[in-house]
């Protein structure tokens, strides 16, 4: 049940179209009439889910299965889309040439609650909720995770994460028409920061499709003993990142390092994360406590780091 299904009072003959998602019970229809009430979802039952009830546009046409997709192209796109003078509706637009999963949460200062999550077609429209045009200054910001379904390399693309923050001098200066929307919207790329090389893709594939050849195609270079997450290691221009941004980075540096550490049948391996607020740790130590090709990892060296680095044993 979500933000543009067609549903049905179970206990009257009212219908209408769920604008909002108000919480984990209720949720705001528009009925026939133009008036919106709150209902609780148990109190209703979907019609219909077809993509477009809420729009007035259908869902993206079927993916051609023939042709096999080998590199990522396009982005992921959020739009505002002015439904009259007092609402905006916000969408989520897939233009890359994939699929891709998702989930989508709203932040605010006392909570985070998911909107939607699901599979988004390539080119295709999603409307995540509405927001009051006059409460812009108060707007929330969202929280996304992607994972793109490429047909032959899926499982080499990392899940990626991005949080959107609505700034009036970026929101008004990407106002333009939009083909898809079929009018004009306020609309940027969520995932432009994602890079992938082609060559390395195509190498990935010929792996996946030839597997007797990847003793030769697939060369890892022995990762230095003590890796340094801290961001300003990664990434010369951190300052303009977003937190969930640099949480990508560090991550996927760890991801990455680790799993050469193990091809290259080293020993043991220290990951340097410094202390914070133990987040970027503990997420660590979570991702490590399932991976079964660990031996046990411990705190490294308390007397350069204290608690700020982690000592991995690999079997």
């Amino acid at each position: 049940m979500k933000i543009g299904d067609k549903v049905r009072l179970v206990h009257g003959k009212e219908s209408g179209i769920i604008t909002r998602v108000i919480d984990a019970l209720q949720i705001e229809v528009e009925i026939e009439d133009g008036f919106r009430i709150p209902v609780a979802k148990r109190e209703v039952t979907v019609i219909s889910t077809e993509e477009g009830l809420l729009t007035g546009r259908t869902s993206a046409p079927e993916p051609d299965q023939t042709a096999a997709v080998k590199t990522l192209d396009g982005n992921i796109q959020i739009a505002f889309q002015a439904f009259n003078d007092r609402t905006h509706r916000v969408f989520l637009i897939n233009q890359r040439n994939c699929p891709v999963l998702f989930s989508c949460f709203k932040k605010t200062k006392q909570h985070t609650l998911l909107i939607q999550s699901g599979k988004l077609e390539s080119n295709g429209i999603l409307s995540l909720d509405e927001w009051n045009t006059s409460e812009f200054s108060s707007w929330p910001n969202l929280l996304f995770q992607f994972i793109y379904l490429l047909p032959s390399i899926e499982k080499m693309i990392q899940p990626y994460s991005a949080e959107v923050i609505v700034k009036a001098e970026k929101f008004y200066k990407n106002k333009k028409h939009h083909p898809l929307l079929k009018g004009e919207a306020n609309t940027w790329a969520i995932d432009s920061d994602l890079k992938l090389d082609s060559k390395e893709i195509e190498t990935l594939t010929s792996v996946l499709n030839n597997p007797s050849t990847a003793a030769g195609l697939l060369a890892f270079d022995e990762p230095e003993a003590e890796v340094d997450l801290h961001i300003e290691k990664l990434d010369a221009e951190w300052e303009s990142l977003t937190p969930m941004q640099i949480m990508h980075i560090q991550t996927s540096t760890f991801e990455k390092k680790l799993d050469q550490a193990i091809a290259c049948g080293m020993d043991e391996i220290t990951f340097i994360h410094g202390v914070g607020n133990n987040v970027l740790k503990n997420e660590l130590h979570k991702r490590l406590s399932k991976n079964k090709r660990i031996d046990f990892f411990k705190d490294a060296k308390k007397e350069r780091f204290g608690y700020g680095a982690t000592l991995v044993k690999l079997k």
